[in-house]
């Protein structure tokens, strides 16, 4: 009989583990993640498994840990859109910056990996991205109503933002026949978008 797992007291997560869990994107981004164990993860994040496990207790903990922390960075867009919308005087730079930061060392592999191996995870981020759209929604609204924008169709405008938000960013077959980065195809994909909306 194999031994008895013993319930270990997990300590709180703090800044540091925020910092060694956040290096793990970049060192992921081509990896394939159904063949990770708990000895790579800490390998990778130079940390002995020991001390992984004074804080996680499966990898699949880990992954939602990391989902969480980068996702919660990324909802400062809530806030620049509400801050320029009273303002009425929206640069969409400032929001395509917020959005390019939050997925900096991310690539749509590890988006796609994340997907089919950590669905716990991938809810996180499907939960944000669908906040994200009727976010966009409402604002493409307000602002064709107040004369910020041209008179287009809000749902012509939400659906392109549909299939760039929940299929393309995990095609990297597209990024790597492309050598795009999830960074340079938001920013170019909001220049384009809002070039054309804005009214002049």
């Amino acid at each position: 009989m194999g031994r008895k797992s013993i319930s270990r007291e997990r300590k709180d997560k703090n800044k540091k583990v925020e910092q060694w869990t956040q290096a793990l994107l970049y060192e992921l981004r081509t990896t394939e993640l159904g063949d990770l164990t708990m000895d790579d993860l800490a390998s990778l994040m130079n940390k002995s498994k020991s001390t992984i496990y004074q804080y996680f207790v499966t990898k699949e903990e880990i992954f939602e840990y990391i989902t969480q922390i980068r996702v919660d960075h990324l909802k400062a867009y809530k806030n620049e859109i509400s801050g320029e919308l009273s303002g009425l005087n929206y640069q969409y730079e400032t929001l395509a910056k917020i959005l390019a930061e939050g997925v900096k060392d991310i690539s749509p592999f590890y988006l796609k990996q994340l997907q089919i191996h950590y669905p716990d995870a991938w809810n996180i981020v499907e939960k944000f991205l669908k906040g994200l759209l009727k976010d966009l929604k409402d604002f493409y609204i307000y602002g064709i109503e107040n004369n910020m924008f041209k008179a287009v169709s809000p749902e012509l405008l939400i659906k392109l933002d549909e299939y760039f938000i929940m299929q393309l960013i995990t095609d990297h077959t597209f990024f790597n026949n492309n050598q795009q980065t999830l960074e340079s195809a938001i920013t170019e994909y909001m220049y384009i978008k809002f070039e054309g909306l804005v009214a002049k």
